[in-house]
């Protein structure tokens, strides 16, 4: 298992953390699932056996383009921060 963050100061107008949750879990389908966060964190674990975590990587941070999150959110791997927008 891998663990991965995200970090946003805000969520996409018109969705609430459930929505993000709920739309999470699809995005990860059987690679991860959401396991928990704080305000301002969502936490994910990843089932790195089957799959790069680089691919959940992208495919999560696909989604948050998709989704609205502002500029500043960022994704957090491995102790590494990256800006959904790199």
């Amino acid at each position: 298992m891998m663990d991965m963050y995200i970090h946003y100061k805000a969520l996409p107008a018109g969705k609430d953390l459930q929505d993000v949750v709920g739309e999470l879990n699809e995005v990860l389908e059987d690679h991860g699932a959401v396991c928990g966060g704080e305000a301002g964190r969502i936490d994910l674990s990843l089932e790195d056996e089957t799959m790069n975590p680089k691919y959940a990587q992208m495919a999560v941070k696909a989604y948050l383009q998709r989704a609205g999150f502002a500029k500043d959110t960022m994704v957090e791997i491995g102790g590494m921060e990256i800006g959904v927008y790199e």
